[in-house]
């Protein structure tokens, strides 16, 4: 397994190379199956590879347009993509489709090529591609097919980019499509559309209202880190359009918006001084004031729900909206990611019982970048570290979010899934020991959720995300309470 953060090489956008994984700073990493990596090659299937004659340097000719690709059209690309996957037919998969530039280059490689005989060995003989089906992961769209095989059964993930080209595929569980509990908007519940433009960029976003009402408290949603959707999407997942229903199905409003590295990766990850003032903090801010001026809803009764990240920061969002009525950390980090990166890093790459190759190297190349972090100020302007550049990493070591949190006088509420392998209890506890004694502030924690605050059993693991799941009702009535008291 090799982990990547969304950041890696590109600023917060995802270089699929064999992998699809979606990961993100501060607590919300997906890591792929360790079935994916090469290193699970046995040496006498790889050598016998070896023999055959691979010319990985054939020139690769421009694939199919994919610029304005309807979405159902994706599956059908996906579809003929698999195919000539399974049929090892690389002529095919290096002159039909359209790629970004490194994954272009990955397609006409050696080991690529290598990787996709070895999993065709390893399956066995296609009897079946069941129907494909889509998900939003960040910036990216995965297409899923699950595929009957005579020795083993798998699905191909295959992901797009926002210009519809083809950037990543792997090999995952077998997992078809759960239609059983398809999620629709409640029938007492509208939605409309707002945007708001912050330094150059126009940013979408959803209100969400009882159809009937007037005078409603209202939530601004704030994703975690790296390129979110409104709803942050993680495979068919959508934690923030969960919460949404359910406030408004009692009451509450609420919005939520694209980030702006979701919408403008290209032309944020040219900015070497970005900082997450510019990541999250503005646009929350500015967001905040335009839903104020909002009829029917009531202006002093304004709250700010943070996730992960979106947590981190909410004692520097409290700073710049001190008018707020209250803020409510949701699987909030209590340190700068520096203490606890490694942990989580070792915990996903151990979560089948053993550490590849691979997952070694990723996590021994995170520790070297870790280390450039003990003084920021040295790292060079145009270097990436961990995703970031240099301004990010030292306006987040100038920043305590502890110290800032003493400075809250609104009501907190502090939210925090036991089962939480990412931003883990440890954390939450540094909040409780700090604050549980402030009459401002109440924490409360779930045995059975996870880092969404979707419900699961046993030990956590990444492949939880992959099932399609609802943020826990408990979570959404104590968040009506914590505002309707």
């Amino acid at each position: 397994m090799i982990i990547l953060e969304k950041c890696v090489k590109t600023r917060f956008r995802i270089i699929f190379l064999l992998l699809i994984i979606s990961s993100s700073l501060f607590g919300c990493s997906l890591i792929n199956n360790k079935e994916t990596t090469q290193a699970t090659m046995e040496e006498e299937q790889s050598d016998a590879i070896d023999n055959e004659q691979i010319d990985s340097n054939k020139e690769v000719e421009d694939g199919k347009n994919m610029e304005d690709v309807p979405a159902d059209d994706k599956l059908s690309i996906a579809l003929e993509f698999a195919q000539d996957l399974s049929a090892a037919d690389f002529d095919a998969l290096l002159l039909k489709y359209s790629y970004d530039a490194k994954m272009k280059e990955a397609m006409a490689a050696a080991d690529t090529k290598k990787l996709v005989l070895f999993y065709n060995a390893e399956y066995g003989e296609v009897e079946e591609f069941k129907t494909p089906y889509s998900m939003v992961v960040g910036a990216y769209q995965y297409v899923m097919i699950p595929v009957k095989c005579t020795l083993s059964n798998f699905n191909y993930q295959i992901a797009f980019d926002s210009s519809n080209q083809i950037v990543g595929f792997t090999y995952a569980g077998f997992l078809e499509r759960d239609t059983t509990s398809e999620n629709k908007m409640p029938s007492n519940v509208t939605e409309t559309e707002y945007s708001f433009e912050n330094d150059g960029y126009v940013l979408p976003g959803t209100f969400t209202a009882p159809v009937k009402g007037s005078d409603f408290p209202v939530v601004i949603l704030v994703q975690g880190s790296g390129p979110s959707d409104r709803d942050e999407s993680i495979f068919e997942n959508k934690p923030l359009r969960d919460i949404a229903w359910a406030l408004a199905e009692k009451g509450i409003a609420s919005f939520r918006y694209d980030k702006r590295t979701y919408l403008y990766a290209e032309k944020v990850g040219e900015d070497t001084s970005f900082t997450i003032e510019d990541e999250i903090i503005k646009d929350t801010v500015t967001a905040t004031r335009m839903i104020m001026e909002l009829e029917n809803i009531n202006p002093d009764k304004i709250y700010i729900l943070g996730h992960s990240l979106g947590g981190y920061v909410i004692p520097r969002i409290a700073e710049e909206l001190p008018k707020a009525a209250g803020f409510i950390m949701m699987a909030a980090p209590a340190e700068h990611l520096t203490e606890y990166l490694m942990e989580q890093m070792k915990y996903v790459a151990g979560e089948d019982g053993t550490v590849t190759l691979p997952e070694q190297q990723a996590i021994s190349a995170a520790a070297e970048e870790l280390e450039l972090l003990a003084d920021p100020t040295e790292i060079p302007e145009d270097k990436l570290v961990l995703g970031a550049y240099r301004d990010y990493w030292i306006d987040l070591s100038n920043y305590n979010a502890m110290e800032k949190a003493e400075e809250i006088t609104a009501t907190v509420l502090v939210l925090q899934g036991e089962r939480d392998y990412q931003v883990t209890m440890e954390q939450y506890n540094l909040w409780k020991g700090a604050f549980a004694t402030y009459s401002n502030w109440t924490f409360l924690s779930y045995p059975s959720l996870n880092h969404l605050m979707m419900a699961g059993e046993g030990t956590p693991t990444s492949k939880e995300y992959m099932t399609k799941s609802n943020v826990d009702k408990q979570v959404t009535n104590d968040i009506i309470a914590f505002i309707n008291k």
